[in-house]
């Protein structure tokens, strides 16, 4: 029995000790007389107009060949890089190389299917829809035009909402301090959160008859908006 209560005293003191602890690590029992934490925050959204075009081209071809299929795929891919590569101020990328056997539903027959992508971006929205209707032309087929915002342009819009919403922030902790017959706030431990950027798709269209390849027009686009979010989130230090 002696030894039960014993135990129990002990874990006793050891929860209180933790409890003591814990406590003398909240900032509220640390603070020096007269002062007060206040946990603040604040929210800014802003409607951008999107100034990045991305459009994404392919080219396909099968055939019972392998090597018909590869060597057709390799010659407009190539010409349509030489081509791109000529154009200013746009990004060129190629995405994945897939040549796959298949068999036809209906005759059995076995066939070889290729397939490979090439992406364009560019400010100059302009410059990149002549381009593509050009790679139209060639052969390759549009599998998506999108209107996005730039992280350049995210950026920046982003460090201004920022700025916007530490302002607003010290401001209020500023009024908060007075109404309370403070002197001066301070912000301590801020928290910022940024949205990530939206995708707007305009279009997406499929592989044209070559017949009807020579009269195309160029593709058409026009951008949209991205909304953009920020929050922050402060401790201020109300001082005397």
């Amino acid at each position: 029995m002696r030894r039960f209560m014993y135990a129990l005293s002990l874990a006793s003191i050891l929860l209180t000790s933790q409890n003591v602890f814990a406590q003398s690590d909240d900032p509220i029992l640390s603070l020096p007389e007269g002062q007060v934490i206040l946990n603040i925050s604040a929210t800014e959204r802003q409607e951008v107009e999107q100034d990045l075009l991305i459009a994404t081209l392919s080219v396909s071809e099968t055939h019972r060949e392998a090597s018909i299929v590869q060597d057709t795929l390799n010659s407009l891919m190539s010409k349509a890089l030489d081509k791109a590569k000529k154009v200013k101020d746009i990004k060129v990328s190629t995405g994945q190389y897939r040549v796959n056997e298949t068999t036809d539903a209906r005759t059995r027959e076995k066939q070889w299917r290729g397939q490979q992508s090439v992406t364009l971006k560019s400010l100059n929205s302009s410059a990149l829809l002549e381009l593509a209707g050009d790679l139209q032309e060639m052969g390759l087929k549009m599998d998506s035009l999108d209107y996005t915002l730039s992280p350049e342009t995210a950026i920046k819009i982003q460090d201004k909402m920022m700025e916007a919403a530490l302002e607003q922030l010290q401001t209020r902790a500023t009024r908060a301090a007075k109404a309370l017959g403070k002197s001066k706030a301070e912000l301590r431990e801020v928290n910022v959160q940024s949205s990530n950027v939206p995708y707007h798709q305009i279009q997406r269209s499929y592989a044209a008859p070559m017949a009807e390849m020579a009269s195309m027009a160029a593709p058409v686009a026009a951008a949209g908006e991205s909304t953009l979010s920020l929050s922050v989130n402060a401790r201020a230090i109300i001082k005397p």
